[in-house]
């Protein structure tokens, strides 16, 4: 069966970060709260990167949708300063996502 997925649209504060820093901090966020196995029940995928406005789009199961969204939420330093990674947008479908509201 094919599994229900959720696009989240983040926007970092903070500090700027280029795409291989973004990646990495949601991949050490993603894995500190939910372990191996929790990561990889979420199935959390770093899909685009928007370096002008420090926009990102991430991919999730929905089963795993809160726990996701709350790893997320939790981190707040990258490379010993301050960061906030903060939920903009949430969708069914990637083409949603970037439209604005």
């Amino acid at each position: 069966m094919r599994e229900k997925k959720r696009y989240l649209l983040y926007a970092i504060e903070g500090q700027q970060l280029d795409e291989k820093a973004a990646r990495l901090t949601v991949r050490n966020a993603v894995y500190a709260f939910l372990g191996e196995k929790g990561a990889s029940e979420a199935n959390a995928k770093f899909m685009e990167f928007n370096a002008t406005k420090q926009l990102f789009l991430l991919r999730c199961a929905l089963g795993s949708l809160e726990s996701t969204i709350a790893s997320l939420a939790l981190q707040t330093v990258f490379n010993s300063r301050p960061i906030a990674l903060r939920l903009q947008k949430m969708s069914g479908s990637v083409k949603h996502v970037w439209q604005k509201p």
